[in-house]
């Protein structure tokens, strides 16, 4: 899983508290020999400081994968609604429930029959190159298309800039 640079740097936070959590009596002695004096009241608690940089680095690294997830589901929902707004048919005219079957209108004295209209076969598609975006395989198609297989089946994209955006 890729984290961001928050998730990061919170996490690295979090490592630092807990070696300063785990050397803080010896940090205490060198401290009071250093400055050549004993640490009496006025004492600094280093294993309260460390304890607040663990839950701050918590708390940074939560948020950086709160964003980057957020961010994720902000695309997904982008390029859910971007195709929707390609796949919506721009005449006026309403389409039919099943595009297969269309009423007949009879003539006066016919019986009414429905018509079956089968689909053309479409032409293969070449494939043009196979290969991997990220951990996603991916076929290239002659006409510059892609089909990715994602976590919701397989997607087309008009172009594998597209399947590497949507996927990043």
């Amino acid at each position: 899983m890729i984290f961001e640079r928050l998730t990061w740097v919170g996490f690295m936070i979090v490592a630092a508290g807990w070696a300063l959590l785990f050397s803080a009596p010896q940090l205490t002695n060198f401290m009071a020999q250093a400055s050549g004096r004993s640490l009496g009241v006025a004492t600094i608690d280093i294993p309260t400081i460390a304890q607040g940089a663990i839950m701050t680095g918590f708390g940074i690294g939560i948020l950086g994968a709160l964003q980057t997830g957020f961010g994720a589901l902000n695309r997904f929902f982008e390029a859910v609604l971007e195709r929707s707004q390609h796949a919506r048919p721009q005449s006026g005219a309403p389409t039919p429930a099943n595009p297969m079957v269309h009423a007949a209108t009879p003539a006066p004295g016919q019986a009414v029959t429905k018509a079956i209209v089968k689909p053309q076969p479409s032409q293969p598609r070449k494939i043009l190159e196979r290969g991997w975006v990220k951990d996603r395989a991916y076929v290239l198609f002659t006409d510059g298309s892609v089909e990715v297989e994602t976590m919701l089946g397989r997607r087309m994209f008009p172009s594998l800039q597209d399947a590497q955006e949507f996927i990043a």
